[in-house]
C-alpha cells in the first residue's frame, strides 16, 4: 500500500481512517457499558443490602429466605467482575499505545501528511481494536451475568414477600374464625 518515498495511496489514508473510527466507535460502546455496568452496579448493592421489614421477618417462610439470602450471596462474586470492568473502561483511554495512535491520527492521518512505518501503525490500531472488542465482550458477559443475578435477586424477594403477605392473611382469618365461635 505505502508508495515510493513519503506518498500514500488514498486506500492507504482511508484504511487508517476507517480503523481509527473503528476504534472510537469500540471505546464509545464501552463507555456506555461502562455507565450501565456503573448503574448495575448501584443497583446490586441496593439490593444486597436490603432488609426485611418486621412483618416479613415474622411471615416468612424459612426456605424463601433461605434462597433470598442464597441469591443475595451470589453479588459477593459478581461486584469485583463489575469493579474491575468500570476500572479497565476508565482507563482505557490513557494507555500509552492509544496516546500515541492519537497524536499520529492528529498530526499526520487527518491532515494526510506522510509519516514513515505505516505498516507498524496499522498494526497497532488492529491490536488497540481487538483490545477493545475483548474488553467490550468481557464487559457485556459480565453485565448479562449481573442482570440475572440482579433479577434472581428481585424474583426471590418478590416471592418471600408474596408468602409472607399471604401467610399473614391466614393467620389474621385464622384468628377472626377463632374469635367467631
Amino acid at each position: 500500500m505505502e508508495l515510493s518515498g513519503q506518498e500514500f495511496s488514498l486506500e492507504t489514508w482511508q484504511g487508517l481512517e476507517a480503523a481509527w473510527k473503528a476504534i472510537l466507535n469500540a471505546e464509545s460502546s464501552i463507555d456506555a457499558s461502562r455507565l450501565s455496568m456503573d448503574g448495575l452496579r448501584s443497583d446490586m448493592e441496593a439490593a444486597f443490602r436490603k432488609t426485611l421489614g418486621v412483618e416479613e421477618k415474622l411471615n416468612a417462610l424459612q426456605l424463601d429466605v433461605s434462597q433470598w439470602n442464597q441469591a443475595k450471596s451470589r453479588v459477593h462474586y459478581a461486584l469485583p467482575k463489575v469493579r474491575e470492568f468500570i476500572h479497565r473502561a476508565t482507563w482505557a483511554l490513557g494507555v500509552p499505545e492509544r496516546k500515541s495512535l492519537e497524536e499520529i491520527v492528529k498530526n499526520h492521518i487527518e491532515p494526510r501528511i506522510p509519516f514513515p512505518d505505516v505498516d507498524a501503525v496499522r498494526q497497532q490500531m488492529e491490536h488497540l481494536l481487538k483490545s477493545r472488542q475483548v474488553l467490550f465482550a468481557q464487559g457485556n458477559a459480565v453485565y448479562q451475568e449481573c442482570r440475572g443475578i440482579t433479577a434472581g435477586i428481585q424474583n426471590t424477594l418478590s416471592t418471600l414477600q408474596r408468602n409472607a403477605a399471604d401467610s399473614a392473611r391466614r393467620k389474621r382469618d385464622a384468628k377472626r374464625q377463632k374469635g367467631k365461635y
